[in-house]
Parts: structure tokens; C-alpha cells; sequence
């Protein structure tokens, strides 16, 4: 088997070698490790070596034969040995469940576990999240992943070699998206994340992977540093940069790099949002079909509490608390590969008028004209009421013939009006996060006939 050299730079710059091998068993490319370099120190024989950090001692024979050690118990100090990662000892590592929002699941063994802030994750667990969920994963090394909503992954290996104590991590996106944040790793620690189209792996940077079941087309997308992408169905693999990503078909073999679609501009990023929902407009460059947007409370946006997707230039939010919130925009093509995000502060205050509704009466000889409303928000309201006389086709005829601001109560009432066609509006005002608010509610059409 003639392996091929493969190298990508972690998120330090440092560089370090992957060997791309085509499996014995099938049509397909893995990513394999190279050997472990080891200095040998005073005392070292290979004996020991297989006893303390080898899966079974006699695993000695096999790195006498590697590196052609004549004696295994006496060995010159300074000398290098390679020592195959597939022979090294491993212990089990664990992960954290940091947070999480809406339906998520965790099954162990088939079984789903009771969850909460800071739960243990083991190897072998399966990640699932429903619409508008996320779940927030912490390793052992600090490096953490986001499971967005619609997705399902798989812890398949938490393991720290015993050599060195650096982890090996393998993660399986079996449908929807992960997010990654890896922190470096030296060799033979590893970070990869697998789905049906392809495998991706790194020892130090920021990257997503993306798997659609309906398709059978992965995507890795790279924010920082480099990526080394193999396809599941074999031929040629490929090394991804910053700004860079690939689309692969699970059938389909080799790996093509293209740059990510831009991010996407933000129209009108001042407006507060006042409204029942949450809408943003944006600008979607060019190549990319589908606007993804995520609010959270910090730039990073890693404790996120929505997401959203349109195809098309709006994004709506419902039930999304007041306050001062981030937004984080990205565009995505129609083969699902995601580009760099771009993200934007706004202020979410609801100040909003329902129920509009007139009510007549009379005071002895007088017909009286109670105008009414509701106001919706947070914190007090002040109220403007206007009333004018309207044409045939409902437009304004003349001057206003009531305009009163600074009304604290939500009704208004007028007497005596005469026969006549009408219009009517009202203005809420409110002052929220060092801001005026004002909205004003649609005219309502008002005929009197006598």
C-alpha cells in the first residue's frame, strides 16, 4: 500500500502530516496518522515502552521490526523511533454538555438520558437536536462543538493517549450540521469529524461539516486554518484554507475546494425591533440561496437561543425576548456549504397597538365617541390620537381635526361628531434602552350617518 503525504497547518501555524490511504476493503479514502516520533531517553528500552504505553506488551516485536532496533533492551539515547498510532494505548476521555435549548436528546445504548447544564457525555453517545435547538459541547482539551437544530451526531471516539495525554477525538454527523472549535493538538492527537460523504480532519482550528440524508451531499466549510477532506466514495483528497470549503456527493469520488460564499449585508441594521416578530432583511451575495441567521447575547453567539433560515433575503424570529441582542448572518448555497459569518447588534423592544375599536353611547342628549386601543410592550406608554375627515376613496380631506399627543390613558372620546366619513390612528410611544419608540397603528375608516 503506498501511502501519500497530506499536510494542513493548525490553528497555531504549526505544520503536521496526514497519510491518505485507500482502504484495503474498499473502493474508498481514509485518513490515516502518521507514525509518532519518539526521542528516546536514558533508560528507554522497547519493553518498556510497549509495557507503559503500547496495547500489549508484546506489541515490542512489531516496533523492533518499524525501526530495526537490533536489541530491544538497550537502545542509544537521542535516537527516534516511529512508533504506529494504531499500537499506542488509550484511556477513555469524556465530554460536557455546557448547554443546550429546546429538544435535545442524548441516547446511551439506546437508551435517552435525563439531562442538564454541565452533564457528562461519553464515547458512543448520540446528539440530537429538533427545530430551533442547539446543544453546546465542551471537550477535555477546551475545544467545543455546536450541535445546531435538525441534527444528529455521534461521539464514536473519546479517547487520550497515554503517551502524551492529548486527545483523540472522532465525531459523526449522521445528518443536519457541527459547528467545531479545536484547539491544538500535538501528535498523535487528532480531531476528525466523519459523515457518509467524507471525513474531515485537523489538529487545531475552526471549521463546519454538514451532512443532508436526502442529498448524500456533505460540505466542510473553514473559518481558520486548515482542513484535510477526504471523500468517502475514494479518489483524490484535499486541503481546505481559511475561507475555503468543499461539497462532496457520498457517491461520488474526490474532493473539489471553492472559496465560501460571501457574507451576507444587513439592511437597515438600526432598526428596533418593535414588532409581534423579529424580521431581518438582508442583501444575499452572489451563488448563495438561503439567508441562516442565529440570535444570541454575545458577538461569538455561543450560548444561541434561535435560528432561522429563508430562502430568500428575509428572516423571521418569533418569541424573542426584549433586550439587546446579537444577530449572525450567513449564506449558504444550494449544495448546503455555508460562508463566513457576519454579525450585528439590535435592539429587540415590543411596542406594539392592538384592538383598535369604537364604542358609541350617549350622556343625556349627547352621543359620545369612545375611541379605544390596547397597547403591547414593556414599561409605559404614551399615546397620540388623530382623527381626520376622509374622500370617496378613503384619502385625507382637510387638516386634522382632533391630533392629541401625551394621552396616558388607551381610550379617547369625542362628542357630537357629525354625519361624515372618517379616518383615525393612534401613536404609541415608549422610551426603552435609551430609545424613542414609536409606532403608529394602521387609519381605521369610520361613516357616520346621522
Amino acid at each position: 500500500m503506498t501511502k501519500s503525504p497530506w499536510l494542513y497547518r493548525s490553528a497555531l501555524g504549526a505544520m503536521a502530516a496526514l497519510c491518505l490511504a485507500p482502504s484495503a476493503m474498499a473502493q474508498s479514502t481514509t485518513v490515516v496518522e502518521p507514525p509518532m516520533t519518539y526521542v528516546v531517553r536514558a533508560g528507554d528500552t522497547l519493553i518498556d515502552l510497549a509495557r507503559k504505553y503500547m496495547t500489549r506488551p508484546q506489541d515490542h516485536r512489531a516496533l523492533q521490526r518499524e525501526n530495526r532496533v537490533a536489541n530491544p533492551r538497550r537502545m542509544a539515547t537521542g535516537r527516534t523511533l516511529d512508533i504506529p498510532v494504531d499500537l499506542l494505548r488509550t484511556r477513555p476521555d469524556t465530554a460536557t454538555l455546557e448547554s443546550y435549548r429546546g429538544q435535545v436528546e442524548v441516547l446511551r445504548n439506546g437508551q435517552s438520558q435525563a439531562l442538564s447544564r454541565g452533564f457528562t457525555l461519553q464515547e458512543g453517545d448520540l446528539i440530537s437536536t429538533g427545530g430551533n435547538a442547539f446543544a453546546r459541547i465542551n471537550l477535555s482539551d477546551g475545544s467545543h462543538a455546536v450541535v445546531p437544530s435538525n441534527s444528529r451526531i455521534q461521539l464514536e471516539r473519546l479517547r487520550r493517549f497515554e503517551i502524551n495525554n492529548e486527545p483523540d477525538h472522532r465525531l459523526t454527523v449522521q445528518a443536519g450540521r457541527l459547528e467545531n472549535s479545536v484547539n491544538p493538538r500535538q501528535r498523535p492527537g487528532a480531531y476528525r469529524v466523519t459523515s457518509p460523504a467524507a471525513v474531515s480532519a485537523v489538529r487545531g482550528t475552526q471549521f463546519r461539516v454538514a451532512y443532508d440524508e436526502a442529498s448524500g451531499m456533505g460540505s466542510t466549510g473553514v473559518l481558520e486554518g486548515q482542513v484535510a477532506i477526504a471523500a468517502s466514495a475514494g479518489g483524490d483528497a484535499a486541503l481546505a484554507g481559511a475561507g475555503e470549503g468543499t461539497v462532496v456527493d457520498r457517491n461520488t469520488p474526490g474532493v473539489r475546494v471553492t472559496p465560501l460564499p460571501a457574507t451576507p449585508t444587513l439592511i437597515a441594521p438600526e432598526t428596533i425591533q418593535t414588532g409581534t416578530n423579529v424580521v431581518f432583511k438582508a442583501t444575499l451575495p452572489a451563488g448563495a440561496s438561503t439567508l441562516r441567521g442565529r440570535i444570541g447575547n454575545d458577538t461569538g453567539i455561543t450560548d444561541p437561543v434561535a435560528e432561522a433560515e429563508a430562502r430568500g433575503d428575509t428572516l423571521t424570529f418569533e418569541n424573542i425576548d426584549e433586550g439587546r441582542w446579537f444577530i449572525r448572518l450567513t449564506a449558504v448555497t444550494a449544495e448546503g456549504l455555508e460562508g463566513r459569518p457576519r454579525t450585528y447588534d439590535f435592539i429587540r423592544a415590543r411596542n406594539g397597538l392592538e384592538g383598535l375599536a369604537l364604542a358609541q353611547g350617549t350622556e343625556g342628549d349627547v352621543r359620545t365617541y369612545r375611541f379605544g386601543w390596547r397597547a403591547v410592550g414593556e414599561g409605559e406608554a404614551r399615546f397620540r390620537f388623530q382623527l381626520w375627515r376622509v374622500d370617496a376613496e378613503g384619502e385625507q380631506s382637510g387638516p386634522y381635526l382632533v391630533d392629541q399627543p401625551d394621552l396616558s390613558d388607551p381610550h379617547y372620546t369625542l362628542t357630537d361628531l357629525p354625519p361624515g366619513d372618517y379616518a383615525w390612528r393612534v401613536e404609541g410611544v415608549r422610551h426603552r434602552f435609551g430609545q424613542r419608540l414609536s409606532v403608529w397603528s394602521e387609519p381605521e375608516l369610520l361613516t357616520l350617518s346621522r
